[in-house]
C-alpha cells in the first residue's frame, strides 16, 4: 500500500480524526522532518476533499498540534472502506486537545509497532460505570485463543496519589463486579495505564528528546512511575496491569512497561 493511502487508511482505524502532529513520522531525524512530508499529504489531501479542517476553538497557538482533521466519507472512498466510515464530524476541534491528542498518539503506535495485528478502537466504551480512554480489542489470529481487550487510561496528574484513587480503585471494582455477575470473562482484559505528569510536553516528538531539560523530565516522569507501582500497585494481579511513561508511546514492544510488581517488561500480544 502507498503511503498516501496507508496515513488515510490509520486515520480511518484509529477513528476518522487526528492532527500533523499525530502523524510525525517516527524514521525522520529532525522534528521538522518529521512533519515535512506529512504537511504536504494533508495539504494534499484538503484540496482532493479527502479530509476537513475541524473548527478550532479559538486561535490555535501551533496549528500542527491543535487543528485536527477528519476523514470525509471521499477519503473512505478513496481507500476502499465506504462501509466502515462511521464517523460524526465534530462542530469544534476536541475541548481537551492535549488528552485527545495523547489518544490518538497511542492508537497510532499500536497500529504502526504491531503491523501483522488486527485492532479495533473505541472511545466509548463503558463496564459498570469505568470508561477508559481507548478500548482496543486485539483479534486473535488463532480460532482457540480468546480475543483480547486492552483498556488504556491515559492519566496526566499532578501526583501519584490520584492515579490509584481515582481510576486504578475503581478499575478493581469493574473486577469484582465482571467476577459477581460472570458477564465478562477476566482473563480477557488488561489495563494499560498510560501516565505523564501536568507539566510535560505531550506535543514533543521523540526526535525532540534529546534536549537536556527534557531528558530531566523524563527522569523525573519514571522516577513518579515507578513510585506508583511501588508504593500503590505492588498487591494488585501481576497480569492484569501494565504501566507506561507517556514519552514512551513509539516504544510500545519494547521492554519499557512496569508490571505491578515493578519489573520492566514487554507488552505481549
Amino acid at each position: 500500500m502507498n503511503s498516501r493511502k496507508q496515513l488515510l487508511n490509520h486515520l480511518l482505524d484509529i477513528g476518522g480524526v487526528g492532527t500533523l502532529n499525530n502523524f510525525y513520522s517516527p524514521f525522520a531525524k529532525t522534528h521538522k522532518g518529521g512533519l515535512l512530508f506529512t504537511r504536504k499529504l494533508f495539504k494534499s489531501y484538503a484540496e482532493d476533499g479527502l479530509i476537513e479542517k475541524i473548527e478550532t476553538i479559538g486561535k490555535p497557538a501551533n496549528k500542527a498540534h491543535e487543528v485536527f482533521y477528519c476523514l470525509t466519507k471521499k477519503g473512505a472512498d478513496y481507500i476502499g472502506r465506504p462501509n466502515e466510515y462511521r464517523y460524526k464530524k465534530y462542530q469544534r476541534s476536541p475541548y481537551n486537545i492535549m488528552h485527545e491528542s495523547m489518544k490518538f498518539d497511542v492508537a497510532l503506535s499500536f497500529l504502526r509497532l504491531f503491523p501483522h495485528k488486527k485492532f479495533t478502537f473505541r472511545y466509548d466504551a463503558s463496564f459498570y460505570g469505568v470508561r477508559p480512554d481507548i478500548l482496543i480489542r486485539v483479534e486473535s489470529s488463532n480460532p482457540k485463543e480468546l480475543t483480547r481487550f486492552l483498556l488504556v487510561e491515559i492519566e496526566r496528574k499532578k501526583t501519584i496519589d490520584r492515579v490509584f484513587h481515582e481510576k486504578i480503585k475503581r478499575y478493581e471494582e469493574m473486577f469484582q463486579a465482571i467476577t459477581q455477575k460472570k458477564s465478562h470473562n477476566v482473563s480477557q482484559f488488561q489495563v494499560l495505564v498510560v501516565y505523564t505528569d501536568i507539566w510535560w510536553d505531550v506535543f514533543l516528538r521523540p526526535q525532540e528528546y534529546n534536549n537536556p531539560s527534557v531528558i530531566n523530565h523524563i527522569d523525573c516522569i519514571t522516577g513518579l512511575l515507578k513510585n506508583l507501582v511501588n508504593h500503590y500497585c505492588k498487591f494488585l494481579p501481576p497480569d492484569r496491569y501494565r504501566f507506561l511513561g507517556f514519552h514512551n508511546f513509539y516504544r510500545l514492544p519494547d521492554v519499557v512497561w512496569h508490571t505491578p510488581q515493578g519489573n520492566r517488561v514487554a507488552l505481549l500480544l
